[in-house]
């Protein structure tokens, strides 16, 4: 017995030590500091498991520093928090049909033709592909099935398969009809494994604490639900922010008008998502209170790749879906010249035949497009987006105490924001994924 007790002593003495062999010193080449915007040269970054340990001048490195820790020799590349995309549908897919006037045909085939097995392999392969494009964070928010986003972060977390972080809506909370336009009364159940519709402030309550006993750690809201024409009252956000509030959860809104936008601000939100069309007093209101803005906006090779998708036959479409782009530019500068807070979100889930991924990344290019300076727009999806995910203690900067999320990326990234295309190299937690 006394035996098996010391094997047992001997095992966790020499786990314990192999954990602590977990000790990387990383030498960037630019380093990018979120919370001041600023690139710095001259930088190393002293990782132990899965925390900074230190960020300092690669002089002030000791001789016992470089000999206990393994070198990762990243001076050629420009070094960044890892990525996050706010709005993402990992396990959602619509495919483009040209001349399609039915918007909720795709997710009805979804429901009916694809079932929840083969979303779950979908969903992870894309949960891959993000990590290993360097966005090691995301806010899923829903149309996942019946929490099939909350079974995925469970895969990641046990290290089933690979991913990024994640914060989970479940289902998002709507009204009658969620956002499937066509459906006819007899079949309007359909909708529920995607959506949990909401008939009364109490009502909201009590979704509320269902999504939260499945597993959510955030909660999505329809305050419009475009393309369906009805919206959630003032009163039920209301009650819905304060239930979620009371467990420490944040509340984003799904917000496309003016209107919308302003209901779920004066109903006690955190987000807002999309929000097209909005008015300057609006924003205005956001920044007083403190809500922060996802604009799910694309680049232009988004926004020609769906004209091409679409349209492929009018020779117009190209020009009129740019010209909307340039609104949204424009929409955008007005609420940072507002004081609102930007966090990046892709609302990736229309299958642009691009890589896994890419249109996520690509909607920082797309902010830049918008007249955003580069360092803002990383700021964005770093500092930014980490208050958006409720773990702004913990990423979103590369610093003493915060987790090592860290990707690499071209060295040219301060004057070249399509650097952000390019990755080298991924850690997450202290452990490396992409290492070319």
């Amino acid at each position: 017995m006394k035996s098996i007790i010391f094997i047992f002593f001997a095992l966790v003495s020499i786990l314990s030590h192999a954990q602590e062999s977990h000790k990387y010193l990383i030498r960037a080449g630019k380093l990018f500091d979120s919370e001041s915007g600023e690139f710095k040269t001259g930088m190393s970054i002293l990782v132990s498991n899965s925390k900074i340990v230190s960020v300092k001048p690669d002089k002030e490195v000791t001789a016992d520093e470089e000999k206990n820790c393994a070198l990762i020799d990243l001076s050629k590349y420009a070094v960044l928090p890892g990525l996050m995309d706010a709005h993402t549908h990992l396990l959602n897919r619509e495919v483009l049909h040209p001349g399609n006037e039915l918007p909720g045909l795709d997710m009805g085939k979804v429901l009916t033709m694809e079932g929840d097995a083969y979303r779950a392999i979908y969903g992870a392969a894309r949960a891959k592909a993000y990590l290993e494009a360097g966005i090691t964070a995301i806010q899923d928010l829903g149309n996942s099935g019946q929490f099939a986003d909350i079974a995925l972060r469970r895969a990641i977390n046990e290290g089933l398969v690979p991913g990024p972080r994640m914060r989970c809506a479940g289902q998002g909370l709507s009204t009658e009809g969620g956002q499937m336009p066509g459906l006819i009364y007899k079949h309007r159940e359909l909708i529920n494994d995607e959506y949990r519709i909401i008939k009364s402030p109490e009502d909201g309550v009590q979704a509320v604490r269902e999504n939260i006993t499945q597993g959510a750690d955030v909660i999505k809201i329809y305050s419009n639900n475009t393309p369906n024409n009805t919206m959630l009252s003032v009163d039920e956000i209301k009650a819905i922010v304060q239930e979620a509030h009371r467990y420490g959860l944040r509340v984003t809104a799904h917000s496309t008008s003016n209107q919308a936008v302003y209901n779920a601000v004066m109903g006690g939100v955190d987000g807002i998502e999309h929000g097209y069309e909005v008015a300057d007093s609006t924003f205005e209101l956001m920044a007083k209170k403190k809500v922060i803005l996802v604009p799910t906006d694309g680049d232009s090779v988004t926004f020609v790749q769906y004209a091409k998708l679409v349209a492929p036959d009018d020779k117009n479409m190209i020009s009129n879906i740019l010209g909307y782009r340039k609104y949204l530019g424009g929409r955008l500068q007005r609420a940072i010249k507002k004081g609102v807070t930007i966090a990046a979100g892709s609302d990736d889930y229309i299958d642009f035949k691009l890589p896994f991924a890419e249109p996520s990344k690509r909607t920082l290019v797309g902010y830049y497009e918008s007249g955003v300076p580069i360092a803002q727009v990383l700021q964005f999806a770093t500092i930014n987006a980490s208050r958006q995910l409720n773990w702004s203690n913990k990423i979103g900067i590369i610093k003493q105490g915060y987790l090592a999320d860290i990707i690499a990326v071209d060295n040219d990234l301060d004057k070249n924001i399509n650097a952000i295309l390019n990755v080298h190299f991924v850690m997450k937690d202290g452990k490396v994924y992409v290492n070319k």
